[in-house]
């Protein structure tokens, strides 16, 4: 038996032993549904427990495990829901201090992978208070908070997952981006390399490598490494190009790369470039410096 299911079966005896003896609405269906449970029928589970709510609202027991039970259908909404209704109903009950922090974890990972972002922050936020080293759930928090654009809280999250384990990929590249929107390149540059590191296929692999390109060129300026910077600048921008030749920031990578191609005087690579600009962004804020460079190559 799933050690939630052996809790939470403890938890409902005496609900069951009173539903017996009073024959109380609802009391039948939640039975069968204790039954079901036990042998994870949840297709018999679900509609048992939700009659037994229909009839009887009182039988709150019935949210936790219909949380579980959707759970398992992978039917998020419907699982954050009747977590947080069971939390709702049985308020601080010191006998129901394990389904608690259940229905906390639980219901708060269910909303936000049901992108119920603002449902899921304040139960994950309690299951972590509670179990701080749990990393799927700061993960997912870090996930929640940054949707709902708080990304001084997110930050912190990821930053604990990236030190309970370090090998998470994706938590470097949510910590480095929101770096990146903060202007702290060095540290967004850092995070977003590690990530690349640890699975350049991953799918924001193309924008990781746009924002470290990014970061290269604004780092070469006035650097006595100016040259290895707009190497390792050009490296990242033709493989964020490789991968998503019409993305939005597209013509900007043009753009770079086509002044980096320009101070090494190879102009060709730089009029392929900037003639890309002009095609992904005619009226660009560098269109006009690149409609006088491509006239002046032409006049020569």
């Amino acid at each position: 038996m799933n050690k939630w299911l052996a809790s939470a079966m403890a938890f409902a005896i005496g609900v069951g032993a009173a539903l017996a003896q009073e024959e109380q609405p609802g009391a039948k269906d939640f039975l069968a549904g204790q039954e079901a449970v036990k042998t994870n029928n949840f297709d018999v589970a679900i509609p048992a427990f939700e009659k037994a709510l229909a009839a009887n609202p009182d039988l709150f027991a019935s949210n936790y495990f219909l949380g579980w039970a959707y759970k398992a259908k992978q039917n998020w909404e419907k699982c954050g829901a009747n977590f947080e209704t069971f939390l709702r109903k049985v308020g601080t009950d010191p006998k129901a201090g394990e389904q608690i922090g259940h229905s906390n974890r639980e219901g708060g990972l269910c909303y936000a992978r049901a992108e119920s972002t603002a449902k899921a922050i304040p139960l994950l936020q309690k299951s972590a208070a509670a179990k701080p080293n749990d990393k799927e759930v700061q993960f997912l928090l870090g996930v929640a908070l940054m949707r709902e654009n708080r990304e001084n809280e997110a930050e912190q999250s990821f930053a604990k997952v990236i030190q309970l384990d370090p090998s998470l990929q994706r938590a470097y590249y949510y910590a480095g981006r929101i770096n990146f929107n903060r202007q702290q390149w060095d540290q967004a540059t850092q995070r977003l390399e590690k990530y690349l590191e640890l699975g350049a296929n991953d799918a924001f692999a193309p924008d990781a490598h746009f924002m470290v390109g990014s970061n290269a060129i604004r780092m070469a300026e006035g650097s006595t490494d100016a040259a290895a910077l707009q190497q390792k600048a050009s490296d990242h921008l033709t493989k964020f190009l490789a991968a998503k030749p019409t993305a939005p920031q597209a013509g900007q990578a043009h753009y770079i790369l086509g002044s980096i191609a320009a101070q090494r005087d190879d102009n060709e690579a730089a009029k392929t470039h900037f003639q890309k600009y002009l095609e992904l962004e005619p009226t660009g804020a560098q269109a006009e410096e690149v409609r006088k460079f491509l006239a002046d190559l032409t006049a020569q």
